[in-house]
């Protein structure tokens, strides 16, 4: 039996659509691929059918190219594997636009809830002013925050908490919505930069509002999940041992953390969620207690590693779609640890670092043509 996936993605380097289309082809999907031409994911074999979007796309224009491939591709799942595409899917639901023919907008509806879970909890688990106070009426350990319209209110806040303070817009991607700061004429800075409209328009309606937390100092690590109606049935906690500053982790620790599980169940049927979830947490240095900062809900980079340790989302992910017994292990034994660096990042980061040379790359060698895409990218870089 095998059932058809849709990976999507509005990014032409977007490395866990290329590298996740063999893990989900492995778990038995037929995977297409929604991205601009010359992604790295056509260079897969692993991909059965790959649509194209239109360059610079506009919400239409990525409307009509997503409903194409669903109608041509019929998916059990739709997987975002961007923030962007997270919020295009979730606007078919809330505020699709006007034009749109309501047969075709119920469809595809439909196919988002199918992919996503409750559609009722999709701005709150990605907004981030609205994310905090949500986690915690679930029992999450979050950072004291506050959410605000105006700089006194988030002066107010610093002088209560001390500095240094973070502020993050509502929507962001890869940190360029987050800042830190050490000083009120920091403060002031960050929030006229962030509160500048979102060139995406997808999120003007709440773009007034920040939210500033008290920063937590300490290391960073997420929950790579996976998660089905509700119900977290695969995952595996993550540190970042290496990367750029607020980008992706280019060198990971795979462990299991019972705590960092427990919280992203809560998170999983708190907010009635389907498809690749990874909250993030900063682990306070003198306490050791996680405080959720963030909840992704698209691909991250290295999910699809899970499957080198048995602890398989995309297996996991086809047994519930199917119907199947499960395959795979839901999380890693109790010490067991992992560690990858995650080719071409590091690589890209660092060509002369001991990762490199010290540690097992996970590099795709049965993939002759996504290597040499991914090596052209230095070329590019």
């Amino acid at each position: 039996m095998s059932a058809s996936i849709l990976l999507a993605s509005t990014a032409t380097h977007a490395l866990a659509q290329a590298r996740m289309s063999r893990c989900l082809a492995m778990a038995g999907f037929e995977v297409s691929v929604l991205a601009p031409k010359g992604s790295l994911a056509e260079n897969s074999r692993f991909v059965n059918r790959i649509g194209h979007l239109p360059e610079s796309a506009t919400q239409v224009q990525w409307i009509h190219a997503f409903a194409a491939m669903v109608k041509a591709t019929a998916p059990a799942l739709v997987l975002p594997c961007d923030d962007t595409t997270f919020r295009l899917m979730q606007s078919l639901v809330y505020a699709p636009p006007r034009n749109l023919q309501p047969a075709l907008q119920r469809e595809l509806a439909l196919r988002v809830t199918a992919s996503l879970g409750a559609p009722a909890f999709y701005r709150t688990s990605v907004d981030k002013t609205l994310l905090s106070s949500a986690a915690a009426a679930l029992g999450v350990r979050v950072p004291s925050h506050v959410v605000v319209e105006n700089p006194h209110e988030a002066e107010a806040f610093a002088a209560a908490h001390g500095y240094p303070v973070v502020v993050k817009r509502g929507q962001s991607t890869a940190g360029e919505g987050v800042a830190i700061c050490s000083s009120a004429p920091e403060l002031a800075q960050a929030f006229t930069t962030l509160r500048r409209p979102d060139p995406t328009g997808l999120s003007e309606a709440y773009a007034r509002h920040l939210i500033v937390q008290a920063h937590i100092p300490g290391r960073i690590q997420y929950y790579a999940g996976v998660a089905w109606k509700g119900a977290l049935i695969s995952g595996m906690a993550v540190e970042k041992v290496a990367g750029v500053p607020k980008g992706p982790s280019t060198v990971s620790r795979y462990f299991r953390s019972d705590v960092l599980r427990d919280f992203s169940a809560r998170l999983a049927q708190g907010f009635g969620m389907t498809g690749i979830i990874a909250p993030e947490f900063a682990i306070h240095e003198r306490t050791g207690e996680p405080y959720m900062l963030e909840l992704n809900r698209r691909m991250t980079h290295g999910t699809h590693r899970g499957a080198a340790m048995n602890v398989d989302g995309c297996a996991a992910l086809f047994a519930a779609v199917s119907g199947t017994p499960a395959t795979t292990r839901p999380d890693l034994d109790e010490g067991e640890e992992h560690l990858c660096v995650h080719f071409p990042s590091e690589w890209l980061r660092d060509p002369e670092s001991r990762w490199l040379r010290e540690h097992p790359v996970d590099v795709p060698w049965d993939e002759p043509e996504l290597m040499e895409a991914m090596l052209a990218m230095r070329r590019v870089a």
